[in-house]
């Protein structure tokens, strides 16, 4: 069976809860990138997705010049183990209704999965990992 950590994003992306949506926005848009770690100071408060950003800020009328990234983040942060197996990432993702989970080993967030990088890895080729 495939692992979370073979297939996670290993490039963690941070931002400070204070930090504008504008600022965040653009972070995500430069390196391509769906969702941010939200921080204040080594702690890691929850996450930012582009879903947020439309659903709690444009939806609402908010300004992205103004906005403070805590105002628009998802908490508290879902997490999976690094050496749980893929399915068990999907079946958190339906569970809770979200499209990205923080990775941890040893309680630390080493990485982060999406729906996607578990679409990637069941369609690529048109086969399921471990077949």
């Amino acid at each position: 069976m495939v692992k979370v950590k073979e297939i996670m994003a290993k490039s963690v992306f941070t931002v400070l809860k204070k930090a504008k949506i504008k600022e965040s926005a653009d972070l995500m848009k430069k390196n391509g990138i769906g969702s941010l770690l939200v921080k204040e100071g080594e702690q890691i408060l929850g996450i930012l997705t582009a879903t947020d950003i439309v659903h709690k800020v444009v939806a609402n009328g908010l300004s992205p010049q103004i906005t403070d990234t805590e105002t628009a983040m998802s908490f508290p942060l879902i997490t999976i183990d690094a050496d749980s197996e893929i399915e068990q990432a999907g079946e958190q993702m339906v569970e809770n209704g979200i499209r990205h989970l923080a990775v941890t080993q040893n309680g630390r967030v080493i990485g982060l999965i999406s729906m996607r990088d578990l679409l990637r890895t069941y369609y690529s080729g048109g086969e399921r990992p471990g077949t």
